[in-house]
């Protein structure tokens, strides 16, 4: 019995409790606006830099060969000595070269001795002929009646035309002279050229890099021999946009940095059609070298349009969606929310149009703002 009052008494409780429960019902509760960093739009003067990388190179680097072959007899230089425009740096055998030469003068100078001879010989025969025309007209008109009158007459006919063929032949080696001489002097000229190919020259003042042949090799044309580079001066090569080409001219005077150093060089080459696969445009700035040297890294400082009174905001107030690009200006207690329009960025400014200069805007965290909310501005 004591049990079951206690159960009967447990579940009266329990139906008392659930018949006098409240009722419940949920609530929105209102957030507070959200306090923002506020910024202005700025109006200041600007001229956008670009920062492009590069390796510094020899202003000038030739892979020299020889243009005849030939067994290598002497050897004038070692890699790394500095030599000046036309310094002999390597010889082929040269005693072939040397005969050609000598054998092309000979045929030169007996062919303008023989032309020589021919025009004296020609002179000689045009006055024989002459002679021998007068005598051929004076058998003529002596008549033919007589034996002897006849063949005086053939023979001196026949000797007439023995010289007009002789004369022919005398003109026509003169008439040619020009020719014949031209094709000696040719030759010669070529034998000369093989010649002073059989040394090889450096092309301009500067270092050896490489030599790739030693006394006793034989070489042969396109074989290379030596690499000469040019280090006074460096050239550092770049590949940049359409828009900064578009913003820079040839001779233009360039800042170049690197770790430890700062030096100024000129705009030697700058590509106006861009590279098909790539789409940038080669640039490329020569410098001096001292304090600098090939295979260093470099950063060219490329400066862009000016802007004179250009308004500016940070990068991380700008809100982009669906393809446009928008701030929010603080109007009071509230935001609006603004298109504008971007110019070019410059580090972490960002140049604009469509908002005023002195304009109050949101700075930063925009995305989660919508259109007129209501903030505070501490």
């Amino acid at each position: 019995m004591r049990i079951l009052f206690i159960i009967t008494i447990s579940v009266l409780i329990i139906a008392a409790l659930f018949w006098t429960k409240p009722d419940t019902y949920a609530e929105l509760q209102t957030l507070p606006p959200p306090t923002v960093n506020v910024d202005f739009v700025e109006q200041i003067d600007l001229q956008p830099i670009t920062e492009v990388t590069g390796k510094l190179q020899p202003a000038r680097k030739a892979n020299l060969h020889f243009q005849v072959s030939g067994q290598v007899d002497k050897r004038f230089v070692e890699v790394g000595q500095y030599v000046e425009a036309n310094a002999l740096m390597l010889s082929i055998e040269a005693g072939d070269f040397l005969d050609e030469v000598e054998e092309s003068t000979a045929r030169l100078r007996t062919e303008r001795a023989a032309i020589e001879r021919d025009s004296e010989l020609l002179q000689l025969m045009r006055r024989d002929l002459e002679l021998q025309e007068q005598e051929v007209a004076r058998l003529e008109r002596l008549g033919r009646d007589s034996l002897t009158s006849k063949s005086n007459y053939d023979q001196t006919l026949q000797a007439l035309y023995r010289q007009q063929a002789e004369e022919a032949r005398l003109k026509h080696s003169v008439d040619s002279a020009r020719s014949r001489l031209m094709i000696e002097q040719v030759r010669l000229s070529k034998a000369e050229r093989n010649l002073k190919r059989a040394q090889l020259l450096s092309p301009f003042n500067g270092t050896i890099n490489a030599i790739h042949v030693d006394v006793g090799d034989y070489v042969s044309p396109g074989q290379a021999a030596l690499e000469i580079v040019q280090v006074d001066k460096l050239d550092l090569n770049l590949e940049i946009t359409g828009m900064s080409a578009s913003q820079l001219q040839m001779g233009q005077t360039i800042k170049v940095f690197t770790n430890n150093d700062e030096r100024e060089g000129q705009i030697i080459s700058l590509a106006v059609d861009p590279n098909d696969e790539t789409n940038t445009h080669s640039l490329k700035i020569r410098l001096p070298s001292d304090g600098f040297f090939a295979g260093q890294l470099a950063v060219a400082h490329l400066p862009g349009h000016f802007y004179k009174n250009a308004n500016v905001i940070p990068i991380s107030a700008i809100l982009y969606e669906d393809g446009q690009s928008y701030v929010f200006e603080v109007v009071d207690d509230h935001v609006t929310k603004k298109t504008i329009k971007l110019i070019e960025r410059y580090k972490e400014l960002q140049i604009i149009a469509g908002l005023e200069s002195g304009s109050r805007i949101i700075s930063k965290d925009v995305s989660s703002l919508a259109d007129g909310q209501k903030v505070i501005v501490p």
